[in-house]
C-alpha cells in the first residue's frame, strides 16, 4: 500500500475597498512520502510527487465560471489482481471574523474530479480502468448561473471534498503492467481538477488534506 498526502488551503486576505468584500487565496500542494514494492504513485518526470496549484485572488462576486487547478500523477501496479486508489480527506475552516451576509467556506464548496486516464505504451490492454460514480466529471465545467457553490455532490454527479470525508474507492482497474519500472512506459496518467467558485465567503482560512492510497486487488 502507498500512501500520497495532497494539501489544499485558502487563506483570507485583508478587505478589499469598500464594495468589493474580501478576497481568499488558494493553493493547493502534494507531496509524496514514499514508495512501495510493485506499486507507484510519481509526478511525471517519475520522480517524488510534489505540486502545487495557485488558485490566485478569488475575489467575491456573482461569478458563474469556476476557478480551478489540476494534479498529474502517474500510478504504476503489476499485481495480477489490479489495483484500486482510496482517497480521504480532512478538512479545517476556521474563520477571522463573524458571518456577515455570506457563507464560511465548506468541503461541500470544493469540486472534485478525475478528468482523464490515458495509458503509457507499455500498459497492459485492453484497460478497465474504473472511475466512482460521480468522480468521473470536470468540475471547471460547471457554471455557477447564481454566483454560488454549483456542485451538487457525488450522488448527483458532481463530487466534492465533502464527500471524501470518509473514505472512498477513487478508482479501480485490471493489471496496469509486468514490472514498476521507472525506466519504462508502463504508467497510467492520472489528472484530477479541483473547482471552487469566488464568492463572500466568511473571512478566514481552509485547509483540506486528501489522502490518496494506492493497493493491489480490485
Amino acid at each position: 500500500m502507498l500512501e500520497c498526502w495532497f494539501m489544499i488551503g485558502i487563506s483570507s486576505a485583508k478587505a478589499l475597498a469598500a464594495g468589493c468584500g474580501w478576497a481568499f487565496v488558494g493553493m493547493l500542494t502534494i507531496a509524496l512520502p514514499g514508495v512501495a514494492v510493485g506499486q507507484r504513485i510519481t509526478d511525471t518526470s517519475n520522480g517524488t510527487l510534489g505540486a502545487a496549484v495557485l488558485f490566485g485572488a478569488l475575489v467575491p462576486a456573482r461569478a458563474t465560471a469556476t476557478t480551478s487547478g489540476q494534479v498529474v500523477f502517474r500510478l504504476r501496479n503489476r499485481n495480477n489482481n489490479g489495483y484500486h486508489v482510496d482517497a480521504s480527506v480532512t478538512f479545517s475552516s476556521p474563520t477571522t471574523a463573524p458571518l456577515a451576509g455570506g457563507v464560511t467556506i465548506a468541503a461541500s464548496d470544493i469540486g472534485v474530479g478525475i478528468t482523464s486516464i490515458v495509458a503509457a505504451s507499455g500498459v497492459i490492454l485492453p484497460r478497465a480502468d474504473n472511475i466512482l460514480s460521480g468522480f468521473n466529471y470536470n468540475p471547471s465545467t460547471v457554471v455557477a448561473a447564481s454566483g454560488v457553490t454549483p456542485f451538487l455532490g457525488m450522488a448527483s454527479g458532481q463530487a466534492t471534498l465533502a464527500d471524501l470525508l470518509a473514505s472512498k474507492r477513487i478508482l479501480y482497474g485490471n493489471k496496469i503492467d509486468t514490472v514498476t519500472n521507472l525506466n519504462t512506459e508502463d504508467y497510467l496518467t492520472v489528472t484530477m481538477r479541483f473547482g471552487l467558485v469566488p464568492q463572500y465567503f466568511t473571512p478566514g482560512s481552509f485547509t483540506a488534506t486528501v489522502l490518496l492510497t494506492i493497493s493491489n486487488g480490485p
